[in-house]
Parts: structure tokens; C-alpha cells; sequence
């Protein structure tokens, strides 16, 4: 196996958008004209993006932001707010309001996100990727069970947050870690061990944050609740150039999910990782980066900029 290239470190930033102090990572110079946004998923951070923000920076001299969604990361939720989609999706179009529009990149939950926020501002979207989207999933296999097992509590409130607490506690920070990438990776072994390390960091000092059980719970539901009544729709409302990029080894999403969306909406682009999983700019960044950036370098430079 290829040893992983360097990870190319970003500058950290405090944002302060739609009464949130938002923690983000930015790559590149921040004057560049083309800008891409990166929004993970659900029990995510920014460091989701660390193996390619600094290499998409460099390869299409842009200027490119991960930002951590309320709840998440080290973004703290403010008194009264919930961490819902809708929350983090108007956290997100008034920060892109600031800095100006964007490529957006959403993996899982944060590809939900794009697709909410190109439907209903698209203004600010010049493109959209969606990788390993959280998508409807009608008409295909159910879910394993150990998956139903482990999602079905979120859907109850007040229950959910309980249950993941325990969870938590029970495992450790590094056992929620590597939990969550056996479930993220077809391969944990291709995560760099470095990034493993800060992942457990960060764990460790979420751990101390009382509100993260129940933000997980809080986005987990209302994510199924936007699947039901507003994703299909908005699909629909998406004109913006849109690629997906699916592993076909997704445990969380399969990928007969994404092929369902790009036949029903044969303008989006779709490309398959043969023996990837949830998260392949995490597990094979190399192979990520090569679908990913001739297609945005394709676009005319009237959408990229």
C-alpha cells in the first residue's frame, strides 16, 4: 500500500455567522478568486477534509474552507439553538453571504446540506459535490440491522441523546473513534495514523462538552425528517454543475442510493470508488482527487469563479 502523502496543514479560523463562533480550517490564499466550501457529515469535523484540503487548494489555486456545523467539531451551540439541518444549513448560506459563492463540497450529512442549500440559494453554489451523499432511499435494500439498531434510538426525543451518552461513556474516545471509522472506511487501515491520533484528540476534548450527545441526535433526526419531506424535492430544484462521487462499499449509504439519483436526474455526473466506503477523501484521498479535480477544472470558468 502507498504511503500517505503529507497532509498539508491549514490555518485555523474563528467565524462569527448567524449568531454562532464558528470553527473553520482554510487552505490557500484567501484573495484567490475561486473559493470551495467543505461541510462534513454527521459526527464529523473538519478534519473529514484534512488528506485533500491543502492538495485541492494548490490544484485549482483556490482559496478552500472547512467549517465545523453547530454541534460539531469545535463549534459550540449557542443557549436556545438545536443542531439541526436547517440550523446548519442557514449557518452555512450566511457564511458563503460572507465570504462570497463557492464550489461546495458535502460528504453524508453535509452533501444533504449542498444539495438544501443549492435549491434554495443558488447564488451562492457554483458547483456541488456531493460525496457519499445522505440520500433517499426509497426503493432499494434495507439497511443491515446492526445499522438500524445502532440509528433507531436518534429518531425518539430525549432518548436518543441519553442513549449516545452511554455510548460514549462506554467506549472511550478512542473507541467512538474507531467505531465510527469501521462504519465510515471499508478499510480503517488506509487512515493515516496521524490523523486517527487528532481524531481521538478531538474526541477527547468533545467528551467534556455537554450538549454533543443530544446535537448528534438532534441533526440524525431531523436529517430523516428532510429525506421524508423536502430532499426529493430539492434534487429537483439543483441546476448548478453536480457531481457525485460514491463508494461502492458504503455501509451507511449504498451506493445503489446514488445511482438511483443520477438516473433520475441524468444531468448530474456520477462517478463509483471500486472498494471505498463512506468517506473517500478520507480513505483513498489519492483516487478522490483524481475524479474530483478534472471535473471542476472542466467547468467554464464563468460557474468555477
Amino acid at each position: 500500500m502507498r504511503d500517505p502523502l503529507p497532509v498539508q496543514p491549514g490555518t485555523e479560523r474563528w467565524i462569527d455567522v448567524d449568531g454562532v463562533r464558528a470553527h473553520a480550517v482554510e487552505w490557500g490564499d484567501p484573495d484567490r478568486e475561486q473559493r470551495i466550501l467543505l461541510v462534513h457529515g454527521l459526527g464529523a469535523s473538519t478534519l473529514s477534509w484534512e488528506p485533500v484540503g491543502g492538495r485541492l487548494a494548490t490544484a485549482l489555486d483556490a482559496t478552500v474552507t472547512a467549517v465545523d456545523l453547530p454541534g460539531f467539531g469545535l463549534t459550540r451551540i449557542p443557549a436556545g439553538r438545536r443542531a439541526t439541518v436547517g440550523a446548519s444549513g442557514r449557518l452555512v448560506a450566511a457564511l458563503l453571504a460572507e465570504l462570497g459563492p463557492a464550489v461546495v463540497f458535502g460528504n453524508s450529512m453535509g452533501g444533504a446540506i449542498g444539495v438544501g442549500l443549492a435549491a434554495r440559494h443558488p447564488d451562492l453554489v457554483r458547483a456541488l459535490v456531493l460525496v457519499d451523499p445522505a440520500l433517499p432511499q426509497r426503493g432499494v435494500r434495507l439497511p443491515p440491522w446492526q445499522l438500524v439498531t445502532r440509528m433507531a434510538p436518534l429518531m425518539v426525543p430525549q432518548i436518543g441523546g441519553r442513549v449516545l451518552g452511554m455510548r460514549a461513556r462506554r467506549l472511550g474516545p478512542a473507541g467512538m473513534v474507531d467505531t465510527t471509522l469501521e462504519w465510515s472506511v471499508a478499510h480503517p487501515e488506509r487512515v493515516d495514523p496521524a490523523l486517527r491520533e487528532r481524531l481521538v484528540a478531538l474526541a477527547t476534548e468533545r467528551s467534556t462538552f455537554p450538549e454533543v450527545p443530544t446535537a448528534y441526535a438532534d441533526a440524525a433526526r431531523s436529517l430523516f425528517f428532510y429525506f421524508q419531506r423536502g430532499m426529493p424535492a430539492d434534487l429537483g430544484r439543483v441546476k448548478c454543475p453536480t457531481l457525485i462521487v460514491h463508494g461502492v462499499l458504503d455501509r451507511l449509504v449504498p451506493v445503489s442510493s446514488a445511482r438511483a439519483v443520477a438516473a433520475r436526474h441524468p444531468e448530474f455526473a456520477l462517478e463509483v470508488i471500486d472498494d471505498c466506503g463512506h468517506a473517500p477523501q478520507l480513505e483513498l484521498p489519492d483516487r478522490f482527487l483524481e475524479l474530483v479535480t478534472p471535473w471542476l477544472t472542466a467547468l467554464p470558468a464563468a460557474v468555477r469563479e
